[in-house]
């Protein structure tokens, strides 16, 4: 006989409220200075039966929390629709958690969630949610990896003042004294005006700092003024590279009257000859080898003077503050970079990467394990690392046993993954043979 699975819980729909009061992301809404924040919670539970005392399978799982997580949805609509009556221009949605648990040795499963929204002053373009559309309060997805739901939106009453700044490289011609038209010798406000924004930022120190543009190209300055640039086909660890934004550029040289592209491509005798004559730091490697035709490509270049002395310790979080209030006054500490979805990053001194939204505001701490620096060739790289130290997070440590979790919130196992919550995070903790190794957390 197939295992059955039954699901214990109470369905109900209303739509007393006025659906015209509750928007969605996307809309464009003004909110008051001093507005006051609405959080409201649901939460929805269920049984389930297995044939014989077989344990639930994933998909009997997946699919009770799928109908919990829309009862929840549905909860909270309703909660937050009778809110939205007693503000004349309605409440926008801000964000929105959803939570997964399995209790009792796989008996019972338990969907919580959170809603946080502001009323509004006015909206010139909006999407309402009604009882017809409810499940647009969140737009999410199940993620069987880390069993939970999550779903955060971004509000931006003025899109047009907070757009960041994006990079642009126009110019790819490279000499001996200047990179993408910033020639040695400008200020740093003078370069990043070049290419409109680095990808990546070190503070080294009192007097360096380092920019990184996509995955392959270093600037170093010092006392605020450009003095060298690498650029490697290998440049950073993998761990982070794949962090960070890319942004590909071919680098060209002038050979007599023609442009010529040097990277990424394969390099004739005369090429070779004409960059070695040029740089006097460059290095070629073989693609294909062993094989009939193998291909000469650029492996790495540099200009000026790039020596790194001395990097500073960062700044590490460890819960003393409100997060916001640490970045904000320890911004200047912290090494900077846009992530591949393009959002603002910081990254502590002690492995925490710290991601923010358009206005400025953290929405998530990811702890992550030290980088290999193996086929990294940045200059200076190992002492970059060397005042890196391994992450903790109030009171919790990397490597701690599975159980140290706890002072943080309330855990839980589950599959595997140790499920946190608190009162301003929730999320998980990866581990490796009992020990902590790495988490995801999202600001409630």
């Amino acid at each position: 006989m197939n295992n059955k699975v039954l699901l214990v819980s109470m369905w109900m729909l209303s739509t007393s409220a006025s659906a015209t009061q509750v928007f969605m992301k996307g809309s464009n809404c003004l909110l008051t200075e001093k507005t006051q924040q609405i959080e409201l919670v649901a939460q929805s539970s269920g049984s389930i039966y297995a044939v014989a005392g077989r344990e639930a399978s994933s998909e009997q799982v997946r699919k009770v929390a799928g109908k919990l997580s829309d009862d929840v949805k549905m909860k909270l609509f309703e909660a937050l629709s009778t809110k939205a009556q007693a503000y004349s221009y309605g409440v926008i949605v801000d964000r929105v958690v959803l939570k997964e648990r399995i209790k009792d040795t796989s008996k019972e499963v338990s969907v919580s969630g959170r809603i946080v929204a502001y009323p509004v002053t006015a909206c010139e373009t909006s999407e309402a949610i009604t009882a017809k559309n409810y499940n647009m309060i969140t737009a999410t997805s199940f993620s069987g990896k880390t069993q939970r739901i999550a779903f955060n939106v971004e509000i931006d009453p003025n899109p047009n003042v907070h757009v960041p700044k994006q990079t642009q490289v126009d110019d790819m011609v490279i000499s001996q004294k200047q990179i993408f038209g910033i020639r040695l010798g400008y200020t740093y406000t003078e370069a990043e005006k070049k290419v409109g924004r680095f990808t990546l930022v070190w503070p080294l120190n009192e007097r360096q700092k380092l920019a990184i543009i996509g995955r392959n190209h270093a600037l170093l300055f010092e006392n605020n003024l450009f003095v060298g640039y690498q650029y490697a086909f290998n440049l950073l660890p993998v761990s982070l590279a794949n962090l960070i934004n890319i942004y590909d550029i071919n680098l060209a040289i002038h050979i007599q009257d023609e442009t010529v592209e040097i990277t990424k491509v394969t390099l004739s005798g005369k090429v070779m000859m004409a960059i070695k004559n040029t740089f006097p730091s460059v290095t070629f490697y073989q693609e294909g080898k062993y094989t009939k035709e193998p291909k000469t490509k650029l492996s790495g270049l540099q200009i000026g003077e790039f020596n790194v002395t001395k990097p500073a310790a960062l700044s590490c979080y460890k819960g003393q503050i409100e997060i916001d209030e640490f970045v904000q006054h320890h911004q200047q500490s912290l090494v900077q970079w846009q992530s591949v979805d393009a959002k603002t990053v910081f990254y502590t001194g002690c492995n925490q990467l710290i991601e923010l939204n358009k206005l400025g505001k953290v929405t998530s701490l990811k702890l992550l394990e030290p980088w290999s620096l193996s086929n990294a060739n940045l200059i200076g790289l190992a002492d970059m690392t060397s005042v890196l130290s391994p992450w903790e997070f109030y009171g919790v440590h990397y490597l701690d046993p599975e159980n140290k979790a706890s002072l943080i919130g309330e855990i839980e196992d589950f599959y595997g993954t140790i499920e946190v919550t608190a009162e301003l995070w929730a999320g998980h903790f990866k581990s490796y043979d009992g020990q902590l190794v790495s988490a995801e957390f999202e600001k409630m």
